[in-house]
């Protein structure tokens, strides 16, 4: 009996221990948002935001690779006939053994798969959005933005992209003076990384006579999974194609006999030159065509100020290559939980209410910088 009632109680003792705790906690996360604004509390309001969060358990870019083993296998982790037969059945995407690696199959209307949850439209030379001329229209000006899922809209409408919203408040509010209508030309692709990048710079932009170029650039590009797809392309044999990338393999040591943790290895000291090199090169390709080159930098939806960590470094790197930036990393900023502005509370993309918003800071930075608002539309902003 009196080990009966022992072992009752113990087990009491625990269950309101546990649930004190577990509403404690609860309490504490309910009550961050208010913490936040005020001063004082706002790290530990931080602390409590980033515990809460998915940044936590997937983080790669600071905790290491062995977190990606504990989530859906990616493509780099399989073998070269797994990768055929995987490759094979993608319906949103063409893959070959070039250094772009896949593209955009021409022509999809509203494909809607796990892959593109939004539903993906592309025209017939297999870019975003509606259908385009290779040579430019008369009295039209056109801005090239390339990019990664965050620029291309993922996870929601097209249409209600940043990229897009910019389409729409250019013609909207023409300049004073200006004939000419705009068209924003949306080259960017889940899962571009840098290298790919560059080569839709080369290869693409440039047949379609645009006026102006933009990068926008994420964390996503520069720092969590920069290496992925130099790492994939090296366990695939393929031609790296740049000077650059080529020398920077060579340096690294990095050989196709490599599993993927080893590559990551071998490739991290070299992300900094690599971002360095590749950015300067769409610099220059774009000089030699006549064409403004500038940069915005896209924060993701990353809690406790993560994004903006791993931008570190990078406003340095484009300065010294004297590349215009238009900064949007405090688009978010005051703002504690963001998981109403997400995709879905465990996907750091931005929903439509956060493309909004990062529009709306785009369009008022870049009416306040001179020199990128000119480049962009052709005439100088307007006074205040």
């Amino acid at each position: 009996m009196t080990n009966g009632w022992l072992a009752n109680t113990g087990f009491w003792r625990g269950t309101v221990l546990t649930a004190a705790t577990l509403s404690g906690l609860a309490a504490l996360a309910w009550a961050s948002p208010a913490m936040y604004t005020v001063p004082h509390y706002r790290p530990f309001a931080t602390w409590i935001g980033l515990m809460r969060s998915r940044v936590v358990i997937y983080n790669p870019g600071v905790t290491g690779y062995y977190e990606r083993l504990f989530g859906a296998p990616h493509p780099i982790f399989m073998n070269e006939r797994e990768f055929d037969v995987w490759s094979k059945a993608a319906q949103d995407v063409i893959y070959d053994r070039t250094i772009r690696m896949r593209r955009f199959r021409p022509n999809l209307t509203e494909l809607h798969n796990s892959s593109q949850p939004q539903g993906l439209t592309t025209n017939s030379f297999g870019f975003l959005g509606p259908e385009r001329s290779l040579h430019k229209p008369p009295n039209t000006r056109r801005v090239a933005v390339l990019g990664d899922s965050v620029a291309q809209g993922w996870g929601v409408d097209q249409r209600r992209s940043f990229v897009s919203l910019l389409e729409d408040r250019l013609n909207a509010e023409r300049p004073a003076g200006l004939s000419h209508r705009f068209e924003v030309l949306n080259f960017a692709v889940t899962g571009y990384e840098l290298p790919q990048i560059l080569d839709v710079a080369e290869e693409d932009v440039p047949r379609f006579e645009p006026d102006v170029c933009i990068l926008a650039l994420t964390e996503l590009a520069v720092f969590r999974t920069w290496d992925e797809h130099l790492a994939w392309a090296i366990r695939l044999g393929i031609d790296p194609k740049y000077d650059s990338l080529r020398e920077t393999i060579s340096r690294s040591g990095a050989s196709r006999d490599d599993g993927p943790l080893v590559l990551f290895g071998k490739l991290a000291p070299f992300r900094i030159p690599v971002v360095q090199a590749i950015l300067a090169e769409m610099k220059l390709r774009a000089l030699r065509s006549q064409v403004p080159f500038l940069v915005v930098l896209v924060p993701s939806l990353e809690d406790g100020g993560m994004s903006r960590k791993r931008f570190s470094g990078i406003p340095e790197l484009l300065a010294s290559l004297n590349i215009p930036v238009v900064d949007l990393q405090d688009t978010f900023d005051g703002i504690l939980d963001l998981e109403p502005l997400r995709i879905n509370p465990f996907d750091v993309h931005p929903s439509a209410r956060a493309h909004a918003m990062i529009l709306e800071n785009l369009y008022a930075k870049l009416r306040a910088q001179p020199d990128v608002w000119t480049a962009l539309v052709g005439t100088a902003p307007p006074a205040f």
